[in-house]
């Protein structure tokens, strides 16, 4: 037992010299059984003790991790922003320290997760922002998901639906956000003081996140072959950025977020000047089938509050989201259903029986989406791509107590 032990438990035992033989007689059969419980017992209680003491010691040196907390909430001073990336949290609370509203704040972290981690959101997808404005205490909604090519056919996203450049749709993000900064932004921080931070982040450089190593590693060998995703390569290591290597190689992106902070109008150099123009070249070089013509006609749509949908619950607190194509209507379900029901989170039954019933909330208001689609969902001319994957969420309160909740992706 103590050769097994590692040397911080003190000396191993000396080996005895053997005993020389001598002719005794034996002793007698009781005292034989004796010695041999007493061997036994001893045995065992040392093997206890050493146990016991490697297990205390072992414990002695891991970490006192706190238990979970049951609370859903987070308890902030005056304001709260969360993104899926500290950096971007903390360009959002910037933005609020500078005069920005909630709205603000929101624009500017999506810039920077954008960046952080461009595998789920980027100026290339599109988003769903709603709006939540305490003085009148109603919901407003800004659908600026993407849409499909005019060009678009019904079989062309069959088998690999998310690669080559016929997977891409007129991305919505930037006239989002710019509708949003114009209808919604407090007016006390400009859209280019919005930008900035993400503009400093690419200049210096930034670390490569968990996730999104993750993702580059998943597509290291389509990324490889691919000549426009060259920047995401180290060039120090001829391989995909692992998670801590500081990415310096993002320069089109700079230079495309330097042209949009800039300008005094970037919806019409984005979509009908000369980025638009640009954008529809390189689509056509390779094999895309996104035109300047797609550019030009996109329009994120305000959903006015008449038309989000909204859900009462028990204890007086209301939910609002967007109406479909978003998945809000899903979401409401399962909260009305599961706001039939008190639990206890201290207990376990409890606990488990919350997630049964979300289990089976979930399942039945899945149906929905096979019934609540928009309108240009039905009897379109080509198909909808399979479920989204790539996707990131941005929540925000400011001081005064109006609140954004934005989903942003790319689809990946």
């Amino acid at each position: 037992m103590a050769d097994n032990l590692p040397p911080e438990y003190g000396p191993q035992d000396e080996e005895l010299p053997l005993l020389p033989l001598e002719e005794t007689p034996p002793p007698p059969a009781s005292a034989i059984c004796g010695t041999a419980m007493l061997l036994v017992v001893f045995t065992l209680l040392i093997t206890t003790v050493a146990f016991a003491g490697l297990y205390l010691r072992e414990s002695a040196r891991l970490p006192r991790w706190p238990k979970p907390s049951i609370s859903p909430l987070g308890k902030y001073a005056k304001a709260g922003v969360a993104a899926d990336n500290e950096y971007c949290s903390e360009i959002g609370r910037n933005a609020l320290l500078h005069g920005g509203n909630a709205v603000d704040a929101a624009i500017a972290a999506l810039f920077c997760i954008g960046v952080m981690d461009t595998h789920s959101a980027g100026l290339g997808g599109g988003h769903f922002m709603t709006i939540y404005n305490a003085t009148t205490q109603k919901c407003t909604v800004i659908d600026a998901r993407e849409v499909a090519p005019k060009a678009a056919t019904e079989d062309m996203y069959k088998g690999k639906w998310n690669e080559s450049w016929r997977a891409i749709a007129v991305p919505g993000e930037l006239h989002g956000m710019w509708t949003e900064f114009e209808k919604f932004g407090s007016g006390k921080i400009t859209w280019k003081n919005l930008i900035k931070p993400t503009i400093e982040l690419l200049e210096e450089g930034f670390p490569t996140s968990h996730a999104l190593a993750k993702a580059l590693a998943t597509r290291a060998e389509y990324i490889a072959s691919e000549s426009t995703m060259k920047a995401f390569i180290n060039p120090k290591t001829g391989q995909v950025y692992r998670a801590g290597e500081q990415i310096t190689t993002r320069t089109k992106l700079m230079n495309t977020l330097r042209r949009l902070a800039n300008t005094t109008d970037p919806l019409q150099e984005f979509y009908k000047g000369a980025m638009a123009q640009e954008m529809a070249s390189e689509f056509q070089r390779y094999g895309g089938i996104l035109t300047k013509e797609d550019f030009a006609s996109y329009q994120s749509l305000v959903v006015p509050s008449s038309d989000v949908i909204y859900t009462n619950l028990r204890n007086g607190r209301v939910i609002c989201g967007p109406p479909p194509p978003s998945a809000s209507a899903v979401t409401q379900a399962i909260l009305s259903v599961m706001d039939g029901y008190k639990y206890n989170m201290k207990k376990a039954d409890d606990i488990s029986l919350l997630y049964h019933h979300f289990i089976e909330s979930s399942k039945f208001a899945s149906l929905i989406t096979e019934e609540a689609h928009s309108d240009d969902y039905y009897g379109g001319s080509f198909l909808t791509p399979p479920q989204d994957h790539g996707t990131t969420h941005i929540s925000v309160i400011d001081s005064q107590g109006n609140a954004v909740a934005v989903t942003s992706t790319i689809n990946l």
